[in-house]
């Protein structure tokens, strides 16, 4: 047997930030008008630009509006995975905001300790408190 090198491939950041919450909420306003995640990204990077300028929620409204059009910048793993659990508690299983951050920070904590997918949503689930 050949000895292999462990790659640590465990998240590497408190996940989530405040920003991964943020772009999470973002990303959800652009998936609840029926944009593909590629879309979702480009919206949530535009409203940050908005913001992160002095500028109001409105403004940030209409400059993730005008980036849906646009492709993305990268976005890292953890960031990715905590859009698709917030998106999916809040817009599929129509959880409020709170839960739905409770449902994703649970599911991606899961997940890095070795949980499946089945593993993470009913951890999201129990955190959210759903019966599972």
């Amino acid at each position: 047997m050949v000895e292999q090198r462990h790659i640590d491939v465990n998240i590497t950041r408190p996940v989530p930030t405040a920003d991964d919450k943020a772009y999470a909420e973002w990303f959800a306003w652009a998936r609840r008008g029926g944009a593909k995640a590629a879309a979702c990204h480009s919206a949530a990077q535009g409203a940050f630009r908005a913001l992160s300028s002095g500028h109001d929620v409105a403004t940030a409204v209409k400059w993730a509006t005008a980036a849906m059009s646009s492709p993305p910048v990268a976005v890292d793993a953890q960031r990715q995975a905590y859009c698709a659990w917030y998106s999916l508690a809040n817009i599929d299983m129509k959880l409020d905001g709170a839960r739905a951050h409770l449902f994703a920070t649970a599911a991606v904590h899961a997940l890095d300790a070795g949980a499946d997918a089945t593993g993470a949503h009913n951890a999201g689930a129990a955190a959210a408190g759903l019966r599972r």
